[in-house]
């Protein structure tokens, strides 16, 4: 075997696998980088739509709209620290009228002993007129009329004890709830209106941590959407290294396509395009890492960028690992319990004026049972008189009845005094009721305000929870397509390291030393300007330039001005 014919074989064994890893490289670049730039473009739409739902997030919460419910939540905390001493004259009220019922009760009872005692006189006219017998039959019709009238009012009394008794249970009512309503009022008070007063602060003070916030992950977001989108403009680089690697399979193709030489004048061809393709490889490479590292350390960059987002926006609005379900949750919250306590007492108000009326109407129909028995306690004492009258008239007999007469007489003015106290007692409750129904409304102002600010709140809460969760989807999108990104952009050890080996088999192939080739002008210089013709990149002609600087190549090589063109478009 010959020596050309050994430096043929050599190049075919050889050759086979530097092509083989050129072409496993090129395909790796062109489906992984396609891939990543896939990727990359998702990112850019996803920060797009983060960046929409920040702006649409800060807006719930408006200016106005926060001065609004913080006036609001303030002016319900004032008016519920009004609540303990207000109430508590209400209270005082109620037990009042509970106090004028159980002296009622009294008057009740000294007027059921008074028309006892009238009762008893009255049967004893009867029984000793019976016995008088000038008295005939007078003195008994009398004593007759004296016991109607008693009967009658002692119906009067039961009614007036029935009335008293229901009114009164109904007072004792009132009270008992009152006492629920204070020992209800003592626990909350002053924790409501402080917490809303505090909420309030918070309130303000939320929202400048919010529009803050929002304005720095605002910047954040429009930052990664640059980055991402100069990262997919530097991917670039794969399309290139693809065109690179192209271009050197050409170079090797058309070095094989060369014929008619002989042996050792072709090893020498060979050796040259050998070099020439390593040293298009090494360019390729070294442009290749830088690139990639860069986008790689700017890819990693973008995604911590992106997980910063999420983090600010849970500062911002509530999200921190805290367990507390949200800023606006817990606001929402501490204006729920201020409505219920506010409904409590605005209930008790209802209660208190319906009693008040009810005590008030029970009044004028107490009283009208009073003048009845006053009314009974006249004719009594007219009828006693009469009898007195006649007794003086039968003489000495007549004395036993004259005596009970008085004695009927008497009785009948203890039942005016006790009538005069009930009456009393009835204008203090009449008028205790009145000012019960009284109210000022001062918890209504407040439940307005709160209804307002939770219904305000309510809104705000839920939008904000729809924003959050349509943005910790979309954020956490981004953040994982950003980290698929760079981890698709590992390119290092799987095309780099084969751009590396396969100028090495190269480099072996062209030997140490440049191969003399003076006389393979004629073959070298067309074969390189075809060679030449390939190139799209700058990179490229500058490596074939160092690389032919030593030949006279001006007669046979002329650069292509489609090449040139496409040089200034692309670098």
């Amino acid at each position: 075997m010959s020596y050309g014919t050994s430096l043929a074989l050599a190049h075919v064994s050889a050759a086979s696998p530097v092509t083989g890893r050129l072409e496993a490289a090129r395909r790796v670049v062109e489906g992984r980088f396609l891939e990543a730039g896939e990727v990359l473009a998702q990112a850019v739409d996803g920060v797009g739509k983060l960046i929409s739902s920040l702006d649409n997030l800060t807006k719930t919460l408006d200016p106005a709209t926060v001065e609004a419910t913080a006036a609001e939540l303030k002016t319900a905390a004032a008016s519920l620290l009004t609540l303990p001493e207000r109430h508590s004259g209400r209270r005082d009220v109620v037990a009042r009228l509970a106090r004028r019922g159980d002296d009622l009760a009294g008057c009740i009872e000294d007027m059921k002993r008074n028309l006892a005692y009238l009762r008893v006189f009255a049967i004893n006219i009867k029984i000793t007129a019976g016995g008088v017998a000038a008295a005939g039959t007078e003195f008994g019709l009398f004593a007759q009329e004296i016991c109607d009238c008693i009967e009658l009012g002692r119906t009067q009394l039961a009614t007036f004890d029935r009335d008293l008794r229901t009114l009164s249970g109904e007072l004792k009512t009132a009270f008992s709830h009152e006492q629920g309503l204070a020992e209800r009022c003592n626990s909350l008070l002053p924790k409501v209106p402080d917490g809303l007063a505090s909420s309030a602060e918070a309130l303000t003070a939320h929202h400048v941590q919010v529009s803050r916030a929002a304005a720095e992950v605002g910047a954040l977001a429009r930052a990664v959407h640059k980055k991402v989108g100069a990262a997919l403009a530097a991917l670039q680089i794969g399309d290139i290294t693809r065109q690179r690697i192209e271009h050197v399979q050409q170079g090797l193709e058309a070095l094989d396509e060369v014929t008619g030489l002989a042996p050792e004048p072709r090893a020498r061809l060979e050796a040259f395009i050998h070099g020439l393709m390593a040293a298009q490889l090494r360019a390729a490479g070294a442009d290749f890492h830088r690139d990639v590292a860069r986008i790689g350390t700017s890819m990693s960059g973008m995604a911590a960028d992106a997980s910063e987002i999420l983090r600010l926006r849970d500062l911002a609005f509530g999200r921190a690992d805290n367990g507390t379900g949200g800023f606006l949750g817990q606001l929402e919250t501490h204006v729920a319990q201020a409505v219920d306590l506010v409904g409590e007492v605005e209930r008790a108000d209802t209660a208190a004026g319906q009693t008040g009326a009810a005590a008030a109407a029970a009044v004028g129909d107490l009283s009208a049972q009073i003048a009845g028995l006053q009314a009974i306690k006249t004719d009594v004492q007219q009828m006693a008189l009469n009898t007195t009258l006649k007794c003086s008239r039968i003489g000495e007999t007549g004395k036993p009845l004259a005596v009970i007469a008085v004695e009927l007489r008497t009785q009948a003015g203890h039942l005016e005094i006790t009538a005069h106290q009930a009456l009393a007692a009835l204008q203090g409750l009449a008028a205790d009721a009145g000012g019960l129904g009284d109210g000022t409304g001062v918890e209504t102002g407040a439940g307005q305000a709160l209804s307002d600010a939770a219904a305000r709140l309510r809104g705000a809460n839920k939008s904000v929870e729809a924003d959050l969760i349509s943005l910790a989807r979309q954020g956490e999108t981004v953040v994982e397509a950003l980290r698929r990104a760079a981890t698709r952009l590992d390119f290092q050890r799987e095309i780099g390291a084969t751009l590396d080996e396969a100028a090495d088999v190269l480099d072996d192939m062209a030997g140490d030393d440049t191969p003399w080739t003076d006389d393979l002008i004629e073959v070298l210089g067309p074969l390189l300007a075809r060679i030449a013709k390939t190139y799209t990149m700058a990179q490229e002609r500058e490596t074939q330039r160092q690389a032919t600087q030593h030949l006279d190549l001006d007669a046979v090589i002329e650069a292509p001005a489609k090449a040139q063109a496409d040089d200034d478009m692309l670098f």
